[in-house]
């Protein structure tokens, strides 16, 4: 994370003893925390079995519990920070996760927001939300919960309506991730056939195999980056 460090310099003057991470897939955003909170101790929830072994594997110093964002099992004023990365997109009801995770921060506790935004991309990063958008479509024709990417302002607005006042915003650019060789953007070709093979069958599958192609040739001619991530430091 490349601005990692704007997190680090709010948090230096705060106490903070107890984090929870919310939607923690298989632990990427954690690797983050635990180099901004080094004294702290982590509890990470999600509601997907596989990932959580993936992130225990990981993590062994690290509390893990199958839970989903919209109904934390948690006392109130449980924990100093509660974080989501990456996750808002996957919820099927943002307002009441986000309201959830502010009952369970302490009073002048924070909660951190780190979700990708579709606006303001180079073209790299508009072949990134190419590819989410797609699969969020196909996992949605399947009854999966996977929204396609909000604005910037869009999760500025979802924040502050659930009464959480944004202290500090910054965006993350991996500008280092750049994809521009062939065989790489195969291989997320490949990728993207077999997620567009969950609807083998159905009458959208014909209209969606020609997106294939278009997302090859869009990564061909402008490379690959991931899309830019809005951080949001908000007060509860």
């Amino acid at each position: 994370m490349k601005n990692m460090e704007q997190l680090a310099n709010f948090f230096s003057d705060k106490k903070v003893h107890r984090i929870l991470d919310v939607g923690t897939g298989t632990g990427d955003f954690l690797a983050v925390l635990k180099n901004v909170f080094l004294q702290a101790d982590f509890m990470a929830v999600d509601p997907l079995d596989a990932s959580l072994e993936e992130a225990k594997a990981k993590f062994t110093d690290v509390r893990f519990q199958k839970m989903v964002a919209e109904k934390l099992e948690f006392e109130d004023d449980s924990f100093d920070v509660a974080a989501i990365s990456m996750a808002l997109h996957h919820l099927s009801d943002i307002g009441a996760a986000l309201t959830e995770m502010k009952r369970v921060v302490k009073p002048g506790g924070w909660i951190i927001v780190n979700e990708l935004a579709s606006d303001d991309l180079n073209a790299a990063q508009q072949v990134h939300k190419m590819l989410h958008h797609l699969r969020s479509k196909i996992d949605r024709m399947t009854n999966e919960v996977h929204n396609e990417t909000f604005t910037k302002a869009a999760v500025k607005e979802m924040v502050t309506a659930a009464g959480i006042k944004i202290l500090l915003q910054f965006e993350d650019e991996k500008t280092e991730t750049l994809v521009t060789d062939e065989s790489e953007v195969e291989a997320k070709v490949e990728k993207l056939v077999r997620h567009i093979d969950k609807i083998a069958g159905t009458p959208e599958y014909h209209s969606m195999n020609p997106k294939i192609e278009e997302f090859r040739k869009a990564a061909l001619q402008h490379g690959f980056q991931q899309a830019t991530r809005i951080v949001l430091i908000g007060a509860v």
